[in-house]
């Protein structure tokens, strides 16, 4: 009796030897068709393949079908602007001081916030999470405004992390670093800060402000600590904390420089007591920085007091012993407290003459008087208590006859006296220092105020933008870290600048005329524009089952030399 038809197909096997003695292992599916009354074949797929001279199967790849597992992620960021960024951060050491300092969240966001700002110009934080999406940065998750918020404020209270920041940026200085050391004011209309008051605004706006004080390194050209004070506290009193924090930095004989708005006898004498090095700028009008002005005028006459980097100003140095008066706050070593003592120190005056500064300073003294003197005639009697004192000494008032017309005349001597000192100006140290090495140190101090403009126009630093004291404490110290990339970036960027076009051996034609291409184009961008140019390259990633697969955005080959004299690996 025959067998039942049921339909059912059979897997089976078949093997096909080959020319080379491969032996290829194939499944076959094969059925009964009833009409024809023969077996045939459905199916057959390829399991694998003995090689010459084995047994065991070695199973083929299976084959990738449309549709079927193909694509597993794809992303693609701006990643030329944010490498930048990161290797910055890295060859600075300021990621490793910020991650040493403050705990892992915290310091991934810091660092992700920092960038942000010194990348995209200076925009408000509420576009920080949408900025996010295309640029990778240390913490991964979105930067909402509550998780700032809550940053700020944790930051701003956790001032052991804040200090431990500023202690390790110190630490990369070394022996006597020379240090400027200055002020600028933030204007706010809130009220929530109590400690925006009315006092000198810089910004000249009228608002109340808050007072923010910087250590500057000046050689190595970066920002080391700041600290925040009322907006109504005067710069000349605001040295004596400073000095504190000095002893809590551990810098082994730093230079202080300052400008004349924090010159005083009692700071002087601060700076001497506790043995700091200092040198600052001082008031021509002061009696006894006029006395060694005097002194000096024949030497600086003379030729050989030529400044060698600016022929337009002469200068000379002369020490005096300078005495110093203070009362004892306490009783010790048999002086009572309350008793007045005196002691002397070493001073260096370094005095300075400028022909072109005496006309300009002639110039406006000349049209000062002639306003005061319009004033007055005009009827005007309240003056400001600097413009009344200009009155007093440099006009004269009387009247013709009983009840006669006001007469407004000028005191030719007072004027004649004042002129004498027009175009010169005088820096003090306590370290021995040559004439034109202190006015080369002093004028490397205005870097300070282009790293204020900086965090004003480009770190969205302008006004406060929090509630509270301790959320701005943390907002200025992420500011603070933006700035640490901002004068990195620049030192290295120089650097760079330093090298080209330079006919060195082992270099082509071809690589001196692409390097004078990038000098070039470096000389004619801000910083913020070389960021803007490099952030147009994109990376895009795919993952699919078969691997993974990686490109980006290519560029010319100007941009590749900048960034490989640069350091960063776009690899």
């Amino acid at each position: 009796m025959a067998k039942p038809i049921t339909g059912k197909t059979h897997v089976g096997e078949r093997r096909e030897k080959r020319p080379n003695g491969d032996i290829y292992v194939y499944e076959r599916v094969t059925a009964y068709d009833e009409k024809t009354r023969k077996t045939y074949t459905v199916s057959q797929k390829l399991k694998g393949k003995i090689k010459s001279g084995t047994h065991k199967i070695l199973p083929t790849r299976p084959k990738k079908h449309k549709g079927e597992g193909g694509l597993v992620d794809a992303t693609r960021r701006h990643t030329g602007l944010t490498d930048i960024l990161e290797w910055v951060g890295k060859v600075s050491g300021i990621d490793n001081d910020v991650c040493a300092s403050f705990s892992e969240g915290d310091a991934a966001k810091i660092l992700s916030i920092a960038r942000y700002w010194i990348g995209s110009g200076g925009n408000t934080l509420p576009r920080l999470e949408s900025w996010q999406v295309m640029h990778p940065l240390p913490y991964r998750e979105a930067i909402t405004e509550d998780v700032y918020g809550s940053l700020f404020k944790d930051v701003g209270r956790n001032e052991e992390g804040v200090q431990r920041y500023f202690s390790a940026r110190a630490a990369h200085l070394g022996k006597s670093p020379m240090l400027a050391f200055d002020s600028t004011t933030i204007s706010t209309y809130s009220e929530n800060q109590s400690e925006a008051r009315q006092g000198f605004n810089k910004d000249g706006d009228g608002l109340n402000t808050i007072k923010l004080l910087t250590l500057y390194s000046v050689k190595a050209g970066e920002p080391i600590a700041f600290s925040k004070q009322p907006g109504n506290i005067p710069d000349v009193i605001s040295i004596e904390n400073t000095l504190t924090q000095l002893k809590c930095l551990n810098l082994e004989k730093p230079l202080i420089v300052t400008d004349n708005g924090y010159y005083s006898q009692k700071n002087m004498m601060e700076f001497a007591l506790r043995n700091v090095k200092f040198l600052t700028l001082v008031d021509p009008n002061i009696i006894w920085v006029r006395e060694t002005i005097d002194a000096l005028r024949a030497t600086i006459a003379g030729m050989a007091s030529t400044c060698p980097f600016d022929p337009s100003i002469c200068g000379a140095t002369l020490h005096r012993m300078h005495q110093f008066s203070r009362t004892r706050q306490r009783s010790r070593n048999r002086k009572i407290a309350g008793e007045k003592e005196t002691f002397s120190r070493r001073l260096y005056v370094h005095v300075y003459y400028s022909p072109d500064n005496e006309a300009k300073k002639e110039l406006a003294f000349r049209k000062d008087l002639l306003e005061l003197k319009a004033q007055i005639q005009g009827g005007n009697t309240e003056f400001t208590p600097s413009a009344q004192k200009k009155i007093d000494k440099y006009l004269t008032c009387s009247k013709k006859g009983r009840g006669g017309q006001l007469k407004v005349g000028f005191n030719d001597k007072a004027i004649t006296e004042a002129k004498r000192y027009f175009g010169y100006f005088a820096l003090v140290s306590n370290q021995t220092m040559d004439t034109f090495t202190a006015l080369e140190n002093y004028r490397l101090r205005e870097k300070i105020e282009e790293l204020f403009a900086v965090q004003k126009g480009r770190l969205d630093g302008a006004r406060p933008r929090t509630w509270y004291p301790d959320n701005l404490r943390g907002r200025q110290f992420t500011q603070f870290i933006s700035l640490g990339y901002h004068c990195s970036l620049m030192k290295k960027i120089k650097e760079v600048q330093s090298k080209l076009g330079k006919n060195e051996s082992g270099k082509t034609k071809s690589l001196l005329n692409l390097e004078k291409k990038l000098e070039n184009w470096l000389a004619q961008r801000s910083l913020a524009q070389i960021l803007d140019w490099f952030d147009c390259i994109e990376t895009t990633k795919v993952q699919t089952a078969m691997g993974s697969y990686r490109w980006s955005t290519e560029s010319v080959a100007r941009d590749r030399l900048f960034l490989k004299y640069l350091g960063v690996n776009t690899e």
